[in-house]
């Protein structure tokens, strides 16, 4: 049997990728068992979706997740399970994505949160968030429940322009911010952004207390916010326990009680624990295990949904080889994308350029597959154009904090590129060291997961900008920045999507890291118990500010 056979073996027998709950996802190039995914929430790959409503109160909802949070600091650190911890359930934003059995899963609808209204003008150079009155912190203190004011938003605001943090290149066009008004917050624009509504939807956009910006309280262990749960215990590595805010400013909400986050790395545990009803809700149930749960539990109510965050390869342009484009490219091809996701995602994925294809902006599948493609031999060539006709050896810097499924995913791309004469040794290390080193630029090359952006705007100005707070990939490109900043200020729809597929176009063919692969399908399984969930790309639990549990589920 070869390597890469033994490997689809392993897939088939322990295969799960392990993600936050709230970060499930996947989108669809023609799965072989489901039908297509159209995004649509109230579709089910399994089960019947419950009724929406009428809602009841109480109980726990439980859910698991492979890796815990290294910090709850919400801007001092780029990993998914930051935002995941605390955003839309700790933290209020001042406007939030919604969802809804009515909307597809990923829309970029937008409605206000600790903002009661807000409005843009004319030249799309103002925005004017209008704060609800009477909102209040939770009473912990040192905050002890004061009200929430605009005084918040500029300590919130300023201390994300004053850290070397990953939000920052969201606010670069914000010039000023008038909070004179204690319940109004106006943000002046450098150029007009028909779009800023969705940047402060981000999840990296959560208000925090003055308190906590100034010091008074450990933001990376402690999180007192406006949201709908308090944290009350966090045990690192092993779960974290919230309850419902009493004070909460949407009445009648939340109808939970609580919520529970286990870490639970094995997807055999996870899917015993929803057997017996342990856990409410996992996103650990792959393709290849999913005919073993639905035989035993047929009342599981599973549900596919897109997940942003592409798997990634990733070349530091600042180590040799690296720094040659004809051998990041010799690589790139050397990838068999379709091979990756037909075994290890059951067919149920797509390839990606730059820009996810489900967003606007994003470049069509079949396109970046066109500019990319598999092609061992032409690859072989590349590597010799450059220098290396017998290829060369590297350390692969990768985790396993993704889960047990995600670490074979990397000895596939290890035995893809020994076929072209690359050898490499992966560097497997845990999901904290993975992202300080890679942070750090301490790496050759790597396999990851991409941060699942909301906007096109986000993935370009974070991940290729020359300053950009994720490019740690050491790429620096005039010309590129310059395309990008343009594309920024364009308000027409259709012309700003022809500079984006520009974008996406000139990426490929001159900077190509990372070097997107695939966006896959994740299975959202649910107990049938389970009332009112309809998720979000975002790394946020906004979503549990409406939905119940009946009095089925065991913590009724």
């Amino acid at each position: 049997m070869s390597s890469k056979a033994r490997l689809a073996a392993m897939s088939a027998a322990t295969a799960a990728f392990m993600l936050v709950a709230a970060c499930s996802g996947g989108s669809n190039s023609g799965g072989k068992d489901r039908e297509q995914d159209t995004g649509d929430q109230a579709q089910t790959v399994n089960g019947t979706l419950p009724a929406d409503g009428p809602a009841e109160d109480g109980g726990i909802f439980r859910v698991n997740q492979a890796s815990d949070a290294p910090t709850i600091d919400p801007h001092k650190s780029a990993s998914f399970s930051v935002p995941a911890a605390v955003t839309g359930t700790v933290y209020s934003k001042l406007v939030e994505f919604k969802t809804s059995r009515d909307l597809p899963f990923g829309s970029m609808e937008v409605h206000p949160d600790l903002a009661e209204s807000y409005s843009k003008s004319e030249d799309g150079l103002t925005w004017t968030f209008n704060l609800r009155k009477g909102v209040k912190f939770h009473n912990i203190a040192p905050v002890n429940g004061r009200e929430f004011t605009s005084a918040d938003v500029k300590c919130t605001i300023d201390r994300i322009n004053t850290l070397p943090g990953v939000q920052k290149n969201l606010l670069d066009i914000v010039s000023s911010l008038d909070t004179s008004d204690p319940y109004k917050a106006i943000f002046k624009l450098t150029v007009p952004y028909g779009a800023f509504d969705e940047t402060m939807a981000s999840f990296y956009m959560a208000m925090l207390p003055c308190e906590g910006t100034r010091g008074e309280f450990n933001l990376a262990e402690q999180a007192i916010g406006t949201g709908p749960f308090i944290m009350t215990e966090w045990k690192r590595k092993v779960e974290t326990n919230y309850v419902k805010n009493p004070n909460y400013f949407i009445p009648g909400k939340p109808h939970l009680d609580g919520f529970k986050v286990v870490i639970m790395a094995d997807p055999a545990s996870a899917i015993a624990a929803m057997r017996t009803g342990e856990l409410d809700y996992t996103g650990s149930v792959s393709e290849t295990l999913l005919p073993t749960l639905t035989s035993t539990n047929p009342e599981m109510v599973i549900r596919s949904n897109p997940l942003l965050g592409p798997n990634q390869l990733m070349f530091n342009q600042a180590k040799a080889p690296f720094n040659d484009y004809r051998v990041r490219k010799a690589l790139s091809m050397a990838v068999d994308r379709k091979g990756l996701g037909d075994t290890f995602y059951g067919g149920y994925y797509q390839i990606t350029g730059p820009i996810p294809p489900i967003i606007f902006g994003g470049m069509p599948a079949d396109e970046a597959e066109k500019l990319i493609p598999y092609d061992p031999a032409a690859a072989k060539k590349l590597l010799a154009e450059a220098g290396f006709p017998n290829g060369f050896d590297a350390e692969m810097l990768t985790t396993d904090g993704y889960g047990p499924q995600f670490t074979t995913t990397a000895q596939w791309v290890q035995q893809d590129l020994k076929e072209i004469g690359v050898n490499v040794t992966l560097k497997i290390i845990d999901y904290a060291t993975y992202f300080s080193t890679f942070a750090a630029k301490d790496y050759a090359i790597g396999w990851g997961l991409s941060t699942s952006f909301l906007t096109a705007d986000e993935w370009l100005d974070a991940l290729y900008t020359t300053n950009g707070p994720r490019n740690w990939f050491n790429t620096k490109d005039t010309k590129l920045d310059a395309m990008i900043k343009e594309q920024r200020s364009v308000l027409d729809k259709d012309q700003r999507n022809d500079k984006l597929q520009e974008i996406n176009k000139y990426i490929l063919e001159n900077v190509l890291t990372p070097s997107m692969t695939i966006m896959f399908s994740t299975l959202g399984t649910q107990q049938p118990w389970v009332h009112n969930l309809y998720l979000h790309p975002a790394y946020s639990r906004a979503y549990l500010t409406d939905m119940w549990l009946d009095k089925d589920a065991p913590t009724r």
